[in-house]
């Protein structure tokens, strides 16, 4: 069952950005979980995710650990995205389209694992 619900917010909405952050870093612990469970078990690292969006100033630094994580996703999944660490989720622009391309990335990987 996915643990991205919702898998949108408002830009500097802090509450929402802050439930946002839980449930995406939750489907993260998700999607780990899933991979040491196969037959042969795959091993990614699982950053702490819970302070993504609300961060303040070290937000850059966990945007660019989260891409390093999507990019072992990516080549585990064989599903492509986005490089995150170009987005300056601090303005409105890049914070929808960060979200917007995070969500189908993130749709992509649960329908490969099988999370439904």
């Amino acid at each position: 069952m996915p643990q991205f619900q919702p898998d949108q917010c408002t830009f500097q909405d802090y509450p929402g950005m802050g439930m946002w952050d839980d449930n995406h870093y939750r489907e993260h612990l998700q999607f780990v979980q899933v991979l040491a469970a196969q037959t042969t078990p795959t091993l990614i690292d699982n950053p702490d995710f819970l302070s993504m969006l609300t961060a303040g100033n070290v937000r850059r630094q966990i945007l660019d650990s989260h891409t390093a994580i999507h990019n072992q996703l990516r080549q585990i999944t064989n599903v492509s995205g986005v490089d995150y660490s170009t987005f300056n989720i601090d303005q409105e622009g890049d914070f929808y389209n960060f979200l917007g391309y995070h969500s189908v990335e993130h749709a992509q990987i649960r329908q490969v694992l099988g999370i439904v």
